[in-house]
């Protein structure tokens, strides 16, 4: 019998479709990533999606369980969504 999968506390979901890519989309989906894993925040998980139909809005992160929508995005503004969160749920396993 093999072990249950982690389940992460928190996804970001990261629009990576081709207005959010060409406005930093990808390249924040690749920030976040690099901070979960240089922080070692197990809790978490980063998942880059297609478009989300915001275009105007973009770059796009979805947070969930929270269902929170954050428009026009950047690497800050990203990073700053991973310092709002309790240490508690960054470290779940």
């Amino acid at each position: 019998m093999s072990k249950e999968p982690k389940k992460p506390e928190k996804i970001f979901y990261v629009c990576t479709g081709s207005k959010c890519k060409k406005r930093g989309g990808k390249l924040i989906q690749k920030s976040l990533k690099g901070l979960i894993k240089e922080n070692k925040l197990r809790g978490l998980a980063v998942i880059k999606t297609g478009c989300t139909d915001r275009c105007k809005l973009g770059p796009v992160v979805c947070v969930q369980p929270e269902n929170s929508w954050h428009f026009f995005m950047d690497v800050q503004k990203a990073a700053g969504l991973l310092e709002e969160i309790p240490e508690e749920e960054k470290n779940k396993e």
